[in-house]
Order: structure tokens, then C-alpha cells, then sequence
């Protein structure tokens, strides 16, 4: 050390500049290590500080449904404390409990930590003092922690404290209005129409099931995969086979595996529609989801594919993979998608000359293709080359075929020429999104023209059996998976008897029907049964092309707290829910101006001037009905920036839309936003949270409703507002 100070003594009297350069060099190291100790004591500040802040937002969220029992709120917030490492027992911990309004709070002096718990200041001070316990509505979590430093101890400081406080409010006295969808569209979503039929009050799985009639023994074979029978009318022979008695599906209709734009052949089973079957109600096979993607400009588009007949040969591809590399329209977000096609095995039992005969009908005109190509199917036999059938009328709409729309189809000009016992496949592939397929006869019968077929072609109650594979399964969905009852079957399932390994098919998505509607009323009701009617009350609105005022709050304003009880609730708010039926337009803006109107203290409604206002909007679609013709003339979607519509009415809808948004703000009413499927208009729906103080969430499949009101109602119910 003497050598090293030596030399620098030489170096500065010999050379001054040299020591200057020395010193300098010094002073420069000496602040370099100033500010590296800074920078590292101030990540140590605010580490800490990130985890104060979680702790304490989780804390006093957690203490808040406690209120306004306000000793039960101070344990649970010092539980999530503890469990977030900031533990009240430790002995380095000072803390103080409604000590803010007192000015007693804990200095920190000799301690590492301080938490401080206030409910006291946020009490009800109208009350006289001695009532005025647990009637706190908020609770504020403050906590203190000393860090200890390192660099920067050599300019003083042992230690920094850092500090954070949250203030969670637990709202009581709300006044609710669920404003609902009930547009033709909330049946787009459906997988079988006519598969199930609620009933009026009765909670989920209520309601009446149609599977397909089974006509066997519980474990197979059924009736219709008897022997083939062959029927003989003046001469010639026909073999009848039901659409929806397929023996086998290439695409799936569940509901997890679905993806926008893909789509399937599935069986339906609304009555009145004019289908053939093995019972009263017949049935048929349809090409979902609904609505055509590939819609003219005017029309807002829909999830369903059109398959072209490029895509679905595939230049040769498709038969020469064995039918694999088929495909619908090939420029469709995701795609292309496997055209969805449905096989039918059979089998005749006399040589000649056979020609094959459908009836269907495409797509209404609602969502037109703007080239027809949605009107047609695809088909062929034994593996041959894919033809097409163009041409069939248009009928199916909201709720699946029309009666007067089906039409008899020859698919082969030539006849073809098989032996007796022979079996054969016929392929059927969709052509776009809504056709539906009833009824295919096989004959010798060379007569009939489309639309005109011979009189024993259209036969009815008439089954040549003869059914294979999918279609002769016990387990198979479209026969409810139950044909023998419980205890019966390999496939039946109930709580009583837990009989057989695999669950009862009738919880399949096929009987999970009016979609997303269905689902929509059942998480409505769910949410309505969270609320305490003590304290909240509920209304709901529902909108198509017209809005209804279901039922005004319930109850404790218009019936008073001794007569407001559950039973009058389930007789208003619920059976309203259980009533709700989709038709028509999509009229928003109406929607949310009468959910305003249902929140009003005026005359005739029966808001409370206290009660904080909430409106939950809930829609799968644009909005094109407006309620006035003065709620779209104020340019709201350029104000916010919004795309503009090319379609008036859409565009009309939108600013209407805007236009009341901004009337429930100035009323001081929050709205949650829900959009449903993939065909909200997201953007819109978000704006109108926002302007509102609310938030927007999306249930892409109706399975997260649920979800979905469980975050409302912690965010209704418990917030930070500070």
C-alpha cells in the first residue's frame, strides 16, 4: 500500500496532469458506484412495492363481502395478509384497527411493518353513535414495510419504507335490469331444432327430449337394422332410407370441437315441418350452423360455409384420398374446412336398373348466396366420381325447414345397373350453410322429373330398414343413447340406478337446443338466484324488433320488504326468463332505453334513489332496428371512432345504440356488456361498457356464461375505488 501511494505522490509532482487525470478517474468511479447502489436499492423499493400493492388489493377484496360485520371483514383481511407475507402475529409487526378517524395509528417506531385496518370512518354517520356499528360499507387495508438498503447507507439511510392502500366498497341496495336478446339470430347457435322443448319453470335439464325412436331391444338391433325390406309397387322396386338414419358422419357437432366457420350435417326434429320419419314428428338432416357466410353485401354475415365445387373435388384429390381431402370453401378465416359428408350404406335385393331420388330444400331467402351455389348438394356412389344437384328451392329459416319448401330430386340421369344382394354407399355432401336433407328413396322406377317424381317415390309411413353402423348403436346420440331405460342398456346412465358405463346421451349437444338462447336464460337465471332480495332487486327486459318490459323491479319498492320473497320473484323475473322465445330484428338501442326506463324512480317503475343502477346487455348480434327515428342523428360512431356500417339500417342501430349508452351514463347507470358467439359486433359492445363505466366480456361458446356472470357479479357487488 506505502508503494502504491508512493507512486501516485511521484506521479502528481513530477506530472500535475497526471494527478488530475487520477483524481478525476477517482470521483468518476466513486459516483458510478453511487448510482449503481441507487439503482439497486430502488429495485429492492419497488419489488416490494409491487408485492404491497397485490396484497393489499387482494386483502381488502377478500374483507368485503364480510361487510358490514366490520370485526368479521378485519380477520379476513389479516388472513390474506398473512398468506401474502405480511403476517399480524409476527412481533416486528405493529397493527392498528380503526385507528385512522382516532389519529391512534401505530408510528412504525422499532417495528418493520405496520398494517393499519379502517371500517369506522365509513360508517353510517346519520345513525346515532350507538347504532352506527356494522353499518360500514368499505374497508381500507394500509401496510408499511421497512426495506432495508444497501448503497445507500453511505449517504444516510439504513432503511426506506415503502407503503400501499386499497379501499374495497361492498355495494348493498342495487337495483339490476338484464336487458336480453331474443332475435331470430339467438337460434343460430343451435345444434338440433326440435330436439328438446322446455317447459315453462322448470330449471335445466327441464323439458321434454325427442330422441329417435328405437323400435328394439334396449341393446340392438332396432327395427330399422332389420333385414333389408324391398317394396314392390306396379312393377318396380324402392328402397326408402330416412336422411337422419346416416351410418356414418365425416364431421363433428359438438360443441368443443367446433370452430367459427366449420361446419356438419346434423339431425333435426322440429315438429310441423313437413318431415318424413318413424314417428309423428319426423326428421331430417341439416348443414349448420344456419347463416351462410357468403351473404350479399347488405346482410351482415353469418358462421356457416358455402362449399364450392372446386374445393370439395379438390382437383381429383378428394377420391383419389379416399374422400378425405374434401374441402368447403377454401378462402374462409381458418380454412379450408372438410366439407362435412354423410355416407349411407344399402342394399337391393333385385337386379335392375336403379335410380336415386332426395328431397330437400336449401337456405331461406333471409341470407341468400349471391350465386346460388348454397341451393345444390354433392354426391356419389360406390366411390365414384362427385356430381351435383342444383337447384332446390329455398325454405329452412330460424327454426329449420319449412313444410311447403322440400322438393323431390333425381340425382342420376343414368340408371345405374346392379345385382340382386349387391350393397352399395351413397355419399352426400352439403352444398352451403341452412340445406337439409328429409327423405332418400332407391328405385327401378325410371319415370318423374324433378319436382314431380312418381307417386310411390313420396310414400309415407313406408321403411325398407336395412340400417348399418352408426345408426344400429344403442349408444349413438340421436337415439338418446337410452332406448332401454335405466338398467336396460349398456348406454343408460341415472343417479337412481347408475347402470352401465357410458353417460346418458340426452345431455348430448344435440339436445342442447335453442342455442345460444337456451343457455342465456339458464345463466340469467342462475344470477338472479345470487342476489339477496333483502337488500337488490331485478328486472328484465328483453328486445327483438320490438322491446318488452318483462318485468318491472322486483320487489321491494313496489311490494315492501315483509312481502317481497323468493316465491315472487320466481313468478315475475324467472318465468319471464323461462318464457323467452327468439324472432326478429335486433333493436339495441330500444333495448337499453327501456332497461333505463325499468331503472326510473318515475311514476310507474320503481328504481330506488339510493340503490346503485346496473344494467347487464346481453346480445349475439349487430344491432338493425332502431326505436325512434332521432336516436341515429347525432354521429356517435364517428365521435368514437367506431367502423361505419355500409348497411343503413345496421348503421341506424349502431348510433342508437350510442345515442342511449350515453342516456344510462347521464342517469348514472353502469352497464356489463355479453356478447354471444362469434357475430357480436365486439367493437360496439366494448364502447358501450366503457362509456358507462362498465365492462365487456365474450362467451364464445354458451358453456362460459356462466363464468362470465361470476365475474359480474364480484365486480357489481365488490370493487377498489381506491
Amino acid at each position: 500500500m506505502r508503494r502504491i501511494w508512493a507512486t501516485l505522490r511521484r506521479l502528481i509532482y513530477q506530472d500535475p496532469q497526471h494527478g488530475q487525470s487520477i483524481i478525476l478517474v477517482a470521483l468518476g468511479i466513486f459516483t458510478l458506484l453511487a448510482f449503481v447502489g441507487l439503482a439497486v436499492d430502488l429495485g429492492i423499493y419497488y419489488s416490494e412495492r409491487v408485492k404491497i400493492v397485490r396484497a393489499v388489493d387482494a386483502a381488502a377484496l377478500a374483507a368485503a363481502p364480510e361487510l358490514p360485520l366490520e370485526s368479521a371483514a378485519h380477520t379476513r383481511a389479516l388472513e390474506f395478509l398473512r398468506d401474502n407475507g405480511y403476517d399480524p402475529d409476527d412481533p416486528e409487526t405493529q397493527v392498528g384497527i380503526n385507528c385512522l378517524a382516532a389519529q391512534t395509528c401505530p408510528s412504525g417506531e422499532g417495528a418493520d411493518t405496520v398494517i393499519i385496518l379502517e371500517t369506522a370512518s365509513f360508517r353510517d354517520m346519520s345513525l346515532p353513535p350507538a347504532q352506527q356499528l356494522n353499518t360500514a360499507n368499505r374497508i381500507r387495508v394500509i401496510v408499511r414495510r421497512r426495506v432495508p438498503v444497501i448503497f445507500m447507507r453511505f449517504v444516510g439511510f439504513d432503511s426506506l419504507w415503502v407503503s400501499a392502500s386499497a379501499t374495497a366498497e361492498n355495494i348493498n341496495n342495487l337495483d339490476i335490469v338484464i336487458v336480453f336478446d331474443r332475435s331470430g339470430s339467438m337460434e343460430f347457435d343451435t345444434i338440433c331444432y326440435g330436439c328438446w322443448q322446455a317447459q315453462s319453470g322448470v330449471p335445466y335439464p327441464g323439458g321434454t327430449i325427442y330422441p329417435l325412436p328405437w323400435n328394439g331391444p334396449p341393446n340392438g338391433p332396432p327395427a330399422h337394422c332389420g333385414a333389408t325390406q324391398e317394396f314392390t309397387y306396379s312393377g318396380y322396386k324402392y328402397y326408402y332410407i330416412e336422411a337422419e338414419e346416416y351410418s356414418r358422419a365425416s364431421n363433428p357437432y359438438n360443441r368443443y370441437l367446433y370452430v367459427p366457420y366449420y361446419t356438419y350435417w346434423v339431425m333435426q326434429r322440429e315438429s310441423g315441418d313437413g318431415a318424413s320419419g318413424r314417428d309423428s314428428r319426423g326428421a331430417y338432416i341439416m348443414h349448420m350452423p344456419y347463416s351462410d357466410h357468403e351473404t350479399t353485401a347488405s346482410a351482415s354475415p353469418g358462421y356457416g360455409v358455402t362449399c364450392r365445387y372446386e374445393a370439395v373435388t379438390n382437383s381429383g384429390r378428394c377420391q383419389a384420398s379416399g374422400y378425405t381431402e374434401c374441402y368447403c370453401k377454401m378462402d374462409a378465416p381458418g380454412g379450408p374446412f372438410p366439407a362435412p359428408r354423410v355416407d349411407y350404406d344399402f342394399t337391393v335385393l333385385t337386379t335392375g336398373n336403379y335410380y336415386i331420388w332426395v328431397r330437400g330444400q336449401a337456405q331461406g331467402n333471409t341470407w341468400p348466396h349471391p350465386q346460388n351455389i348454397d341451393r345444390r348438394i354433392f354426391w356419389n356412389v360406390d366411390g365414384g366420381g362427385i356430381s351435383t344437384e342444383d337447384g332446390f328451392p329455398r325454405g329452412t329459416g330460424y327454426n329449420g325447414a319449412s313444410s311447403s319448401a322440400w322438393q323431390w330430386r333425381r340425382l342420376n340421369d343414368t340408371a345405374f345397373s346392379w345385382t340382386a344382394g349387391s350393397q352399395h354407399t351413397l355419399r352426400i355432401w352439403a352444398g352451403g350453410a341452412g340445406f337439409a336433407l328429409d327423405r332418400i328413396v332407391i328405385t327401378t322406377n325410371p319415370n318423374g322429373s324433378d319436382g314431380s317424381p312418381p307417386s310411390d317415390v313420396t310414400r309415407t309411413g313406408v321403411f325398407s330398414n336395412g340400417r348399418t353402423d352408426w345408426a344400429c348403436s344403442p349408444c349413438d346420440a340421436r337415439f338418446g343413447g337410452y332406448p332401454g331405460g335405466c338398467g336396460q342398456s349398456t348406454c343408460a346412465y341415472s343417479p337412481n340406478c347408475n347402470s352401465g358405463p357410458n353417460p346418458d346421451r340426452r345431455r348430448d349437444d344435440i339436445y342442447d337446443d335453442e342455442q345460444p338462447i337456451r343457455a342465456a336464460v339458464e345463466a340469467a337465471k342462475r344470477f338472479v338466484g345470487m342476489l339477496d332480495y333483502r337488500y337488490d332487486q331485478i328486472g328484465y327486459v328483453s328486445y327483438a324488433s320490438d322491446v318488452t318490459i318483462n318485468s318491472e323491479l322486483q320487489c321491494l319498492r313496489r311490494l315492501g320488504p315483509q312481502s317481497c320473497t323468493p316465491s315472487v320473484i320466481t313468478s315475475t323475473v324467472i318465468a319471464q326468463l323461462d318464457g323467452t322465445r327468439a324472432s326478429g330484428g335486433t333493436n339495441i338501442g330500444g333495448g337499453i332505453e327501456q332497461g333505463i326506463a325499468v331503472l326510473s324512480t318515475q311514476s310507474g317503475h320503481y328504481g330506488r334513489p339510493g340503490a346503485a343502477h346496473i344494467m347487464i346487455l346481453m346480445t349475439d348480434g349487430r344491432p338493425n332496428v332502431v326505436p325512434n327515428n332521432t336516436c341515429y342523428t347525432y354521429n356517435l360512431i364517428q365521435k368514437y371512432g367506431l367502423t361505419v356500417p355500409s348497411n343503413t339500417s345496421e348503421r341506424q342501430g349502431k348510433e342508437c345504440t350510442l345515442y342511449y349508452a350515453e342516456q344510462a351514463r347521464n342517469n348514472s347507470i353502469v352497464i356489463y356488456t355479453i356478447t354471444l358467439g362469434d357475430s357480436a359486433d365486439f367493437e360496439l359492445m366494448e364502447t358501450v361498457a366503457s362509456i358507462t363505466g362498465g365492462v365487456h366480456r365474450n362467451a364464445d361458446r354458451p358453456e362460459k356464461l356462466n363464468q362470465i356472470f361470476d365475474e359480474l357479479y364480484e365486480r357489481i357487488f365488490l370493487r377498489l375505488v381506491e
